[in-house]
């Protein structure tokens, strides 16, 4: 039995250490899809935008961009006396077979200055330090992730 067990756990091992070397010889391949999906935007006064009807290097860069701004203002917002201050930059786009691959790097800062009057709760200064994330961005779904920062925007 010991040996049966040992023979069926080497045919597995060989089995799985030559997944995807079998198949077909023509060099073609089928592009995997990216999974379904969509970026969370933090709740505030910006929604996600649209997604591009056609996507190209020239949309997704604007896409991104918009998408990575939508985020950090969100995130930087407290209220209606929030002023967001940012500035962002798409570093990278890349064609991949399921679509395109970006990198979006922002940086910025918000102030809520409560007048005396109102009820609202000040808020104290906030930074978003130089922060970047990859884009990945198909027909069907767009996906987030953030990345080592890189250099500063000027």
């Amino acid at each position: 039995m010991n040996r049966q067990r040992t023979a069926a756990v080497a045919l597995l091992v060989l089995a799985l250490a030559t997944a995807g070397c079998v198949g077909s010889q023509t060099g073609t391949s089928t592009p995997t899809p990216l999974p379904p999906g969509s970026v969370d935007v933090p709740d505030g006064p910006k929604q996600p935008p649209e997604r591009p009807a056609e996507l190209n290097p020239a949309t997704v860069r604007e896409y991104v961009a918009d998408y990575e701004y939508r985020v950090a203002y969100n995130a930087l917002w407290m209220n209606e006396y929030t002023d967001v201050t940012l500035d962002c930059r798409v570093d990278d786009v890349t064609g991949r077979a399921w679509g395109y691959a970006a990198v979006v790097t922002c940086t910025g800062h918000s102030e809520t200055n409560v007048p005396a009057d109102a009820t609202a709760t000040p808020g104290p200064h906030a930074d978003w330090f130089t922060q970047s994330s990859r884009y990945r961005a198909s027909e069907d779904a767009s996906h987030r992730h953030e990345v080592a920062a890189r250099d500063p925007v000027s």
